[in-house]
C-alpha cells in the first residue's frame, strides 16, 4: 500500500496509529534483517533512486522490505504459534524495518552486535515509522532528561497526547481501549530499550555506543529520539 511504507512524514494530516502490538520487537527485528540480507541479492537493487545527494546504504529500505513477508510467515521464522499472530507481528516489524536504512538493517543483523546496539536501532526504527512516537521521544522523553527531570510517567504521555490533539483530531477518535494499548505499547518500547524503568518511571539517560552513534551521523535527526546529549 503506497505511504505504508518509510519514515513517516510528521506533515502528515494523520498519525500512524497501529502500534499496538509487541513493544520493541528486538529480536523480531534482528530475524526479519537477517533474512532480509540473506535474500539481498535478489532484491537489493534500488527501487528508488537516492535523492539530495543520498548515498544507496543512506537510503532507507522503504517498501523493499515487504518482499520477505511471504517467507517470513510461510516458514513461521519468529517462532509464533498462530498464523494470523505469525502474520500480524511479520507485519508490524516489516513497517518498522522500513524505516531503518541499509547500513542499519545491516548492523541489525549482525551477529555481532550487541544486544543493546540492536535496542537502540530498533527504537529509532519505531520513532522514525510512527511520527508520534518519535515526537513524545523528543518532546517529552528527550526534553524531560535535557531539563533535568528524572523521572517519566504515564501522565506525561497522556499530557502530551492531549496536546497534540488540537492538530490531529484522530486522536481523539480512538477508543480508550486502543488508547491504552497505544501507551502500553509505548513505554514497553522504552523499557525494552532501557530508557525508562517501569518499577520507579525513572528515566534512565541512553549511553549510545561509538557504532550506533557513528550510524546514526548520517541521520543526526535520530539522536533526538534518546534521552541524551548528542546532537
Amino acid at each position: 500500500m503506497a505511504g505504508s511504507y518509510g519514515v513517516e512524514n510528521p506533515q502528515n494530516e494523520r498519525y500512524r496509529l497501529s502500534f499496538t502490538v509487541g513493544g520493541l520487537l528486538a529480536l523480531q527485528g534482528k530475524i526479519l534483517a537477517t533474512l532480509f540480507v540473506e535474500n539481498e541479492r535478489e532484491y537489493m537493487a534500488p527501487d528508488v533512486e537516492p535523492t539530495n545527494g543520498a548515498t544507496d546504504t543512506d537510503h532507507e529500505i522503504g517498501e523493499r522490505i515487504t518482499r520477505i513477508r511471504k517467507q517470513a510467515v510461510e516458514e513461521n521464522v519468529l517462532s509464533i504459534r498462530t498464523r494470523s499472530a505469525n502474520s500480524r507481528v511479520v507485519s508490524e516489524v516489516l513497517k518498522r524495518l522500513s524505516a531503518l536504512t541499509e547500513t542499519e538493517i545491516h548492523y541489525l543483523a549482525d551477529d555481532d552486535t550487541p544486544a543493546s546496539d540492536r535496542q537502540a536501532l530498533m527504537w529509532v526504527a519505531m520513532c522514525r515509522y510512527y511520527a508520534l512516537v518519535g515526537e513524545f521521544a523528543n518532546e517529552v522523553l528527550r526534553e524531560r532528561y535535557l531539563m533535568g527531570f528524572s523521572t517519566l510517567t504515564k501522565d506525561d504521555y497522556d499530557r502530551f497526547i492531549q496536546a497534540q490533539s488540537m492538530w490531529h483530531p484522530e486522536l481523539e477518535e480512538l477508543s480508550a481501549l486502543t488508547a491504552g494499548k497505544l501507551r502500553s505499547n509505548v513505554f514497553k518500547a522504552m523499557s525494552e530499550a532501557e530508557l525508562w524503568e517501569k518499577e520507579s518511571d525513572t528515566l534512565l539517560p541512553s549511553l549510545l555506543s561509538k557504532s550506533v552513534t557513528a550510524i546514526l551521523e548520517n541521520r543526526p535527526e535520530s539522536f533526538r529520539f534518546f534521552p541524551t546529549r548528542e546532537r
